[in-house]
């Protein structure tokens, strides 16, 4: 029995073309979309009934854009993103009040999203993104939330070229097994999908990899073979002879950023090229990062050595006591003619420059003249002062290592300093600038802290007294200096001080009349007589105290192989396990399958020679 086809029937072109039918599709389209929004509208005040507030918020929505000129159905659309946004809000302070920040931030933003013009909802979404700020910058067990972020991804493979953690049971020992073999039996046992190169070679190998994880296992697998692997897909390993051309036909790299917290940015690029020849990478100043693009395993040799510089400085405080005393004494007795210019009691004497008489006044004297002549005033002077004075200081001078720390005990006098310009370009003449520099005057101290890993304390320490001096040209101060610039050793809150700077000045004045100031014994009634004494010591204190030390773990001070090729070896061998106790239950290995043509032999714990 056959079947023939037969031809479709059409209708007539008339018809087709006619205006009921356009009429009908569009009767037919309108009937469809009031339908379509009927039917969403009807979902939606189910949803909405049973405060299904999100799914209420779509469906008006949907039923909405078939009708947008409906009112009332804006209206609803309107009143359910009201209650959506409540629902939410009150989910967001439920969150928050327990803690969980990062829920009660998702919750806000829903519920601004539903209703933007609430200044309460964007209140609690500012405040919620400021808690979980502080999260991250919050202590636990040591390190903040931000830190224990950077650390954990620092080790991280590629996203999706990472190999699982799964280790390896410990009777697994082959014995003049296949290369072949042995790579598929760890496929198999890890559920990795094994790709061989065509131009692998298959050679007879014995390796125990008892306790290993499979990362590991596939690295000590590869070198032992003259072999290397890439992940080159999720779940997939690729294994490839080690020659330079595989090695170019293979190499993969990957791009990733890291953060810096203490390191300077360029002192660790040049570290990077240096040690471990990277080529490609670049600073970000703004954000103290570096981004570094090379293969994985030179990656992961630039976060192990990235970890162990990014540390923070050692910091300490050092307590610093000074005390000063100054001690002035002056005695002066004696007479003192006064004379124009010459220093009285109170100041100036007082005597008239302008008091005497010329010849020509003379021979104009007549007898109703009365002769006035100014005679020099005479003083007896008897004074004693004595001064003292003690400053004490106690700052705590808290400096990061290699950082200086300065104190300054005194006051600043300001010092002219003179310069000479051209008034113009090339020209002869000059025209004096004044300007003013300040100088310390009284104790200045300068200490730069070095911690050592025995908690001493070095101290590269300069200590300054300036003081005025005097008056020398032109009215320009004059400054003594005594300075001590050394470096000392401490113990962790040893305290050391540094005395010495001891200043002992004395002067004495004589002034008399010429011949009656000389004579032996009454001399001295006819004469002026001052004494200076000025003593000046200074005492210094220091006793450093380390706060904060160089965070240093077993893994920093771990060294590590930087190789082109396989990356950082490790030390694959496991330990052996511990010998079993009498009666004890010896724990069941897993199942490993079995590979053809090798031999599994299971690994009975050696006894420890005695």
């Amino acid at each position: 029995m056959s079947l023939t086809p037969q031809p479709l029937k059409r209708f007539p072109s008339k018809l087709a073309r006619g205006p009921y039918t356009i009429a009908l599709i569009l009767g037919l389209a309108v009937l469809i979309a009031a339908g379509c929004a009927t039917s969403s509208r009807d979902r939606a005040r189910i949803a909405e009934q049973a405060e299904n507030f999100d799914e209420a918020v779509v469906e008006y929505t949907r039923a909405l854009q078939n009708r947008p000129g409906d009112q009332a159905l804006r209206r609803d659309l309107d009143r359910a993103k009201l209650r959506a946004a409540q629902y939410h809000f009150a989910q967001g302070r439920r969150q928050a009040g327990i803690g969980d920040y990062d829920e009660a931030l998702v919750e806000y933003q829903i519920a601004s999203e539903m209703n933007p013009e609430s200044g309460e909802i964007t209140d609690a979404l500012r405040e919620t993104r400021k808690a979980v700020q502080t999260q991250l910058i919050e202590r636990r067990d040591g390190q903040t939330a931000l830190e224990a972020i950077i650390e954990r991804t620092r080790t991280l493979a590629p996203s999706g070229l990472d190999l699982p953690e799964d280790v390896l049971p410990d009777s697994l020992m082959f014995r003049d097994a296949s290369s072949r073999d042995v790579f598929s039996a760890l496929g198999e046992f890890a559920s990795l999908n094994l790709i061989f190169d065509p131009e692998f070679v298959d050679n007879p190998i014995s390796v125990d990899l008892r306790g290993s994880s499979l990362s590991t296992a596939l690295t000590s697998l590869s070198r032992s073979t003259k072999n290397f692997y890439r992940v080159t897909a999720p779940q997939t390993v690729t294994v490839i002879p080690d020659t330079a051309a595989k090695r170019r036909e293979y190499e993969q790299e990957v791009v990733q950023t890291f953060y810096l917290s203490n390191a300077d940015v360029n002192e660790t690029i040049d570290l990077l090229r240096l040690v471990i020849d990277l080529r490609r990478l670049a600073p970000v100043t703004a954000t103290r990062a570096i981004s570094i693009k090379d293969t994985p395993e030179r990656l992961a040799a630039a976060a192990r050595l990235i970890a162990a510089i990014d540390k923070a400085s050692p910091e300490v405080v050092i307590d610093v006591e000074l005390l000063e005393v100054d001690r002035q004494r002056l005695r002066e007795y004696g007479l003192q003619f006064a004379s124009a210019g010459s220093t009285g009691i109170d100041g100036f004497a007082g005597v008239s420059e302008n008091g005497g008489l010329s010849v020509a006044d003379l021979g104009g004297l007549t007898n109703a003249s009365v002769f006035v002549a100014n005679l020099p005033g005479l003083f007896y002077r008897l004074l004693k002062r004595d001064q003292n004075t003690h400053t004490l200081a106690n700052p705590h001078l808290r400096t990061s290592e290699g950082q200086t720390a300065q104190a300054r005990f005194g006051e600043q006098v300001p010092v002219p300093v003179t310069t000479f310009t051209p008034f113009a370009a090339g020209g002869i003449q000059q025209q004096p600038i004044t300007s003013f520099n300040y100088r310390d005057i009284g104790v200045n101290i300068d200490i730069t802290p070095r911690t050592h890993h025995n908690d001493d304390v070095s101290l590269e320490l300069v200590i300054e007294v300036l003081s005025i001096s005097g008056v020398g040209f032109g009215n320009l101060p004059t400054f003594g200096n005594r300075s001590i610039e050394t470096t000392i050793r401490l113990r962790d809150g040893e305290t050391n001080i540094l005395a010495g700077l001891i200043r002992d000045e004395e002067r004495e004045i004589l002034e008399g009349i010429p011949g009656l100031s000389d004579l032996p014994l009454v001399g001295r009634l006819f004469a002026r007589n001052r004494t200076e004494t000025q003593e000046t010591d200074i005492i210094v204190t220091l006793t450093p105290r380390i706060i904060r030390v160089l965070d240093l773990s077993e893994e920093d001070l771990r060294a590590f192989r930087v190789d082109r090729d396989t990356g950082p070896g490790l030390d694959i061998r496991a330990p052996l396990p511990a010998p079993a106790t009498p009666g004890s239950i010896q724990p069941t290995s897993p199942q490993v399958p079995s590979v053809p043509g090798s031999t599994a032999i299971p690994i009975t714990p050696a006894t420890p020679p005695n």
